[in-house]
């Protein structure tokens, strides 16, 4: 495979100034994230020796369902030795969400092990599954294209609740039916048949979002020995739980400390990305699996759809009998991580790193110290088909993320056009203009005022014109139906609904195109950590 890397595309102003210009933006963080800060943080991370028993455990009870490679129980022996971690994850979505969640674990992986080499001391990846996230329109469908056009296939949603979406069950039936339609409009490959075998095979397995996730991520990873833990499984609530305790007891402090940063960050011009309110308590409540958000009170703590209200010592007392009762949020998510695992790197993409950085001052109000947050890998798989359109029309990498496809588009049409018709149809135009305006004029001199009705066959002629206008319009696009064919091809395929591949997409294309060997391809890629993103170029 070749590779090229370009300047990341279609970057938020605070992504691009993180990566590009870290120094304006490091006061929100403990640590830059480029290799220079490994050696110091491997020094400076400090973790409890006592607690690596109890959470070699967990992460065996978390992946209980799958059969451990020889590499992750290696991993698993190392963290109970001291090992520290990186860590990155996502929510658990079917046919594992869009690929960035591939790129993730990739990213995890790769840094791992140039950590290690690096420091001399271990690290070893790990994929968190949000499985506490309750919305199920996240993780509930995959994109595939069809007849030219970006298309959403989603399995259905009687009603949103709260429910936490990690144990539900997938509706093997109506799935299969979608699996079916998109397996029609595939291109048939050697590796269509063995592809559908494996996603039946797993989901036969495991028929919840958590398993089927964990089933085929396991496939893809479980020789680079990627540890994989649950958030929302009752063993890792018990091994929180004293921290959870710490949450409820620091609540005041931890709460005005993201606010204010948060407002900090809006005033330099990087928007709000949590829209925190002071009152939220960044937590949640769990009753019968589904998750309700706590806000703070004079009195300690409350949900107004339960209609439930707590002292901070009955809650406190409620956690300490049932753990899992309290689920955490963005903002506290990180900070259970660091106190469950010794985080040396966390991985993120820019929505995450955004937040992130509102979380410097809320690790030391838990007296945690914020671990490196490092971008993941961003990467485009381009085919060889579409390079060679590419080449055909003209167009470059930097023009398709930049939104010029349409737009040459319809400049390669106009150039093949017969400007007469073009000249013909402007001309009708000015005659209804004029027509209409004489007629106006000789109206309102018989004193006949007709204005309104005037202005509406003006109106109604207009369309007719304009109609016209655009049967031409298609005419033409069907005579260029091969180049239009090459453009949408390249939109499709690089950005579709105007966004990155890797955020749209599941692996499913890829891997029915490549086969799973397309994993391995990408993790052989000599990555370096600069920001960059990544073009791989296949045959």
């Amino acid at each position: 495979m070749k590779v090229s890397t370009h300047p990341q595309p279609k970057a938020s102003a605070f992504y691009s100034t993180y990566i590009d210009r870290f120094e304006e933006v490091e006061d929100y963080f403990y640590y830059s994230w480029k290799p220079g800060s490994w050696k110091t943080r491997t020094e400076e991370l400090v973790y409890p020796t006592s607690r690596r028993v109890r959470l070699v455990e967990t992460i065996k009870s978390s992946m209980g369902q799958v059969e451990l490679s020889e590499l992750q129980q290696q991993h698993l022996r190392e963290l109970e030795k001291g090992a520290d971690v990186t860590i990155t994850g996502q929510q658990t979505g079917i046919l594992t969400g869009p690929i960035y969640s591939i790129h993730k674990a990739i990213t995890a992986i790769v840094l791992a092990k140039q950590i290690t080499e690096a420091t001399g001391k271990k690290v070893v990846p790990v994929f968190w599954m949000a499985g506490e996230d309750h919305d199920i329109l996240e993780v509930n469908h995959f994109y595939i294209e069809k007849n030219r056009e970006v298309s959403k296939l989603s399995l259905s949603v009687e009603r949103l609740s709260t429910e936490m979406v990690a144990d539900q069950e997938i509706p093997v039936s109506e799935f299969r039916g979608l699996l079916h339609q998109a397996f029609r409009d595939l291109p048939e490959t050697e590796h269509t048949q063995s592809l559908w075998k494996m996603i039946e095979s797993s989901l036969e397995r495991q028929g919840t979002y958590k398993g089927f996730f964990l089933e085929l991520f396991q496939q893809f990873f479980h020789k680079e020995g990627l540890l994989f833990v649950n958030s929302s499984d009752t063993a890792m609530r018990e091994l929180a739980k004293e921290f959870t305790k710490q949450l409820i007891r620091n609540n005041e402090a931890l709460r005005h400390s993201v606010y204010e940063k948060e407002q900090q960050l809006a005033a330099s011009g990087f928007g709000f990305p949590v829209q925190c309110r002071l009152e939220n308590a960044h937590l949640f409540y769990v009753e019968d699996n589904h998750r309700y958000l706590l806000e703070a009170t004079d009195a300690g703590f409350e949900n107004k759809d339960l209609k439930k209200s707590w002292t901070m010592e009955e809650l406190l007392e409620e956690v300490e009998q049932n753990p899992a009762c309290i689920s955490h949020n963005v903002v506290t998510r990180p900070l259970v991580q660091q106190y469950l695992f010794p985080v040396h790197t966390f991985v993120g993409g820019p929505g995450e790193i955004a937040y992130w950085a509102l979380l410097k001052d809320a690790f030391a109000v838990m007296n945690l110290k914020m671990p490196i947050v490092a971008p993941r890998f961003s990467v485009t798989i381009l085919p060889l088909t579409i390079e060679e359109k590419m080449k055909q029309t003209g167009l470059s990498l930097e023009a398709v993320w930049g939104g010029e496809t349409a737009g040459r588009l319809q400049a390669y049409i106009d150039s093949q056009k017969n400007t007469q018709l073009s000249k013909e149809i402007e001309e009708l135009y000015t005659l209804l203009t004029n027509h209409y305006a004489k007629l106006s004029d000789t109206l309102n001199q018989e004193g006949f005022k007709l204005e309104p009705l005037l202005e509406k066959n003006q109106h109604l002629h207009r369309q007719q014109v304009t109609f016209l206008d655009h049967a031409i319009e298609d005419l033409y696009f069907r005579r260029f139906d091969a180049a239009v064919a090459s453009y949408k091809a390249i939109q499709n395929e690089l950005v579709p609904l105007d966004s990155l591949q890797e955020r749209i997409y599941s692996p499913l294309h890829y891997l029915n195109k490549y086969g799973t060997t397309i994993v391995e391809q990408l993790l052989e890629i000599p990555y370096e950590l600069d920001g960059k993103h990544v073009v791989v170029h296949t045959s």
